[in-house]
């Protein structure tokens, strides 16, 4: 169930990660304001609807241009 609190940690996640480019999973929960668990949730939903994707190991980053969106949907 999406609520404003689900959107509001998928954009602050997606604002960091246009901020800093790649950065750790551990990074991202240390900035990111909320659980844990919830804004990890909230980057597999975000992976999932192609806004960002896995470069490696627990690094996240968004994808470079419409095209690679597109095909990691």
């Amino acid at each position: 169930m999406r609520d404003e609190r689900t959107d509001e940690v998928e954009r602050a996640v997606l604002a960091l990660l246009d901020r800093r480019g790649p950065t750790p999973i551990d990074e991202i929960l240390a900035e990111v304001d909320g659980h844990p668990i919830e804004i990890e949730h909230a980057c597999s939903r975000l992976q999932r609807a192609g806004e960002l994707r896995s470069r490696s190991c627990g690094v996240y980053d968004r994808p470079s241009d419409d095209r690679e969106r597109r095909r990691a949907r």
